[in-house]
């Protein structure tokens, strides 16, 4: 299984980066970014990512619902069962899915990537500070 993160300038670098840090390098986790530099076709460069992964299953992480990467990612995956599109990347949902094994059956590993958002959104919370009352979340 290979992961793709793919951003608006260089935000898949820096969470590539960043969960390598926390994780150790990752072999399966690669960083396109878009717009970064004119003269680089974004569709151009992300097809020729896909073909030198071969047939192997991709799931693209991307920064954006309905932005431009995410477009682009959608027209060049349609109709391939094997890769998989998540919209709204943070850091919590690229950890779970860099460290996840994952099932060989596209229906299994769609089922897997729903349960791992709904994991990653949950660490999404407003925090109410109260500089009276200590954090009982704190470590």
């Amino acid at each position: 299984m290979k992961i793709v993160l793919a951003s608006h300038s260089n935000l898949a670098q820096g969470m590539k980066d960043t969960a390598e840090f926390i994780m150790g390098k990752q072999e399966n986790l690669s960083a396109i970014t878009a717009y970064v530099d004119e003269k680089v076709d974004f569709s151009a460069q992300l097809t020729a990512l896909i073909s030198e992964m071969a047939e192997e299953p991709i799931i693209f992480i991307s920064d954006l619902l309905g932005g431009s990467v995410n477009r682009v990612i959608t027209e060049t995956i349609a109709g391939k069962e094997n890769q998989f599109l998540i919209a709204g990347m943070n850091l919590p949902l690229v950890l779970e899915i860099v460290s996840m094994s994952f099932s060989a059956e596209p229906a299994k590993i769609k089922e897997q990537l729903q349960q791992v958002i709904v994991t990653a959104t949950s660490g999404v919370k407003l925090i109410e500070v109260n500089p009276d009352q200590p954090d009982e979340d704190e470590f």
